[in-house]
Parts: C-alpha cells; structure tokens; sequence
C-alpha cells in the first residue's frame, strides 16, 4: 500500500471513531432532553415529533435515537458500548423494550458485538414472550381505477387469507365476486390503499372468526378491512379522548353549574372551534405544538386559583403540555 492510500485509510479510521464518538454524544444530549422534557417546552408533544419536525430525521433513524436515549437512562454504561461499536443504535433497539428490572444487565451484556439477527435469536431464547415480528403498515402506490369493478375490488392484488388455494381458484372466486354490470366504465379515480401486517395467536384468529359469524348480515363477504373498521371505529368511540370532545360539544346544553370545574358544552364547543382541535401550546420561539390526540382542556389561570371556565381562559392543550405545565406553575 502506497503512502497516499495509507494515509486516506488511517483518516477513514479516525472518521470512523469521530461518527461514533458523535452518536454516542448525540444520544447523551437527547437522554437529558427525554429525562426533563425539554421537547415539550420546545413546543413538541414526543421527543419522536421533536426530531423528525425540528431535526428532520427519518422515521427510522428517530425511533433508535429514541430508544437508546431511554436505554441510557437506565443503563449508562449503554453510551460507552455505543462508542466503543460493541453496540449500535438497531441492535439498542430492539433490546430497549426488553431491557428492564433484573433482566437489564444482562441482556445489555448479552448483547454486546452481535449482529441485528444474533440479537433477534438471543431475545428468542430469553423468553418466549418475546415476539420479534414488527408490526407493519405501508402505503401502496395510488391505483387509478377507471372501472367500478375495479373500485369495488381494488384489492384483487392482495394475498388472500385463506389456506391452499390454486390461482385458478382464487381467480374464478373473484370473478364470482362482482356481477357483469359491476364492470360500466366511470371517470378515474383515484384510491390509496395500505398493507397491514402483524403477527397474531389462535386467540385473535377466533375472534376474528366469531366477528365474522356475528356479522355476517353486515357484511356478508365477510372481509377483513370491513371487520377491523368496525372493530376501531366502536373502539375509538369509546376511548379517543378528540371524539369524546367533539361529541359533547356537538350535544346542546345550557346546564351551567356553579362553583365547581364544570365547563359549560357551549363553551366547550367554543374552545375547540377556535383551537380547530389542535394543541395550543407555544414554545418561546414560536413554535406551536398543533398536537391532535390527547386533548384536553386547560385553565390559562388556574381554577384552582381564582380562573373561570370562560372560552377566554380556555385553551386546548395535548397531555404532554397539560402535565408541563402544571410542572411548571
């Protein structure tokens, strides 16, 4: 090797050890940040929104850094293998969930100088809960469909959820699927489609089944996608905080009760209109939180102290701005 490669060798190796030193630094910083919540008075509902927004990381490459700023809070010692490459920012992922109380240590240790597969197969033999399989959601590429037969079966392509059955088969039951005036030709249109795909026990596949028997007057084909919007949709009426809210400030009521927290529904309404269902956080920069989920609303003078329920000393705030908040008063 001549003197010029030698030397571009020895700088690689010193490029090399100034990146690692760099994540290791990075992942110290964001530690700290996770720890105190400093994203959150940045104007940021999740240390991931705070650095795929501000920091413009991948998806990807923020959900490691994300882990492995929360491994280090419990382990430490995490930052030193990192910049010593005994471990990287795959592989403290996928240990960060499994990483807790008596199992922390040793599997951090267990962990050191193997690969992304070796990591994946040791996680396998520690517990048998463990389940490696990453849920997945991908966007298909939009169909332009310019036939209703094909915008009633844009799924034609999709692998069908059943057991050993020939392409003949599969195609003579699509076929039956739709009648000869399904097939009137329509202006195009455009639909997106997505692919979900997640690992499941027997227990979910019974379910699934008994869904489709209970509503088989519903929908009589008995399609997975119809199932699961119903299944969510019924969920999420129950549970997401953004629908509660906009059906009780869809309900009419004058009921105003004194000397206690109620919150009139006009004046509910009224909040969340002019909000237009966002967090309304503010960072001292400006940068405005815009947060969805999770909202709740928020005394700008505490009622505890004196404020009133009024739309003026009402905001909308996410839970991560609400609890700052309070920490901060």
């Amino acid at each position: 090797m001549n003197q010029n490669n030698k030397k571009l060798m020895e700088d690689f190796s010193l490029a090399v050890l100034k990146e690692r030193e760099a994540i290791s630094e990075v992942i110290s910083y964001l530690s700290h940040i996770w720890k105190v919540k400093l994203y959150a008075e940045a104007g940021y509902s999740s240390l991931f929104t705070f650095l795929v927004e501000k920091y413009h990381y991948s998806k990807a490459a923020a959900y490691r850094r994300v882990q492995a700023a929360k491994l280090v809070q419990r382990e430490p010692k995490v930052l030193i293998y990192l910049k010593e490459a005994k471990l990287n920012l795959t592989t403290i992922a996928l240990i960060e969930p499994f990483a807790t109380g008596e199992k922390l240590q040793a599997l951090v240790e267990s962990s050191l100088g193997k690969t992304k597969e070796e990591v994946e197969e040791l996680l396998r033999e520690l517990s048998h809960k463990v389940e490696i399989h990453k849920d997945k959601i991908r966007r298909l590429p939009i169909i332009k469909s310019s036939s209703a037969a094909e915008l009633k079966c844009p799924e034609l392509k999709q692998e069908c959820f059943t057991e050993d059955v020939s392409q003949k088969e599969k195609k003579t039951s699509l076929e039956m699927s739709f009648s000869p005036s399904d097939t009137a030709v329509n202006p195009i249109q455009e639909t997106r489609k997505v692919k979900i795909e997640f690992v499941a026990d027997e227990k979910v596949a019974e379910l699934i089944q008994r869904a489709k028997e209970v509503l088989r007057h519903k929908y009589p084909h008995g399609k997975l996608e119809d199932l699961v919007r119903e299944a969510f949709e019924l969920l999420l009426d129950k549970k997401d905080p953004e629908r509660k809210i906009k059906k009780t400030l869809e309900k009419k009521s004058n009921d105003v009760k004194s000397e206690t927290r109620y919150i009139p529904k006009a004046i509910q309404r009224e909040v969340y209109q002019r909000d237009e269902g966002h967090c309304s956080y503010t960072s001292s920069e400006g940068k405005k939180c815009g947060e969805k989920n999770f909202l709740e609303l928020d005394h700008i003078h505490p009622w505890s102290l004196g404020g009133n329920s009024t739309s003026e000393n009402l905001r909308l705030l996410c839970r991560t701005h609400n609890q700052y908040r309070n920490q901060t008063l």
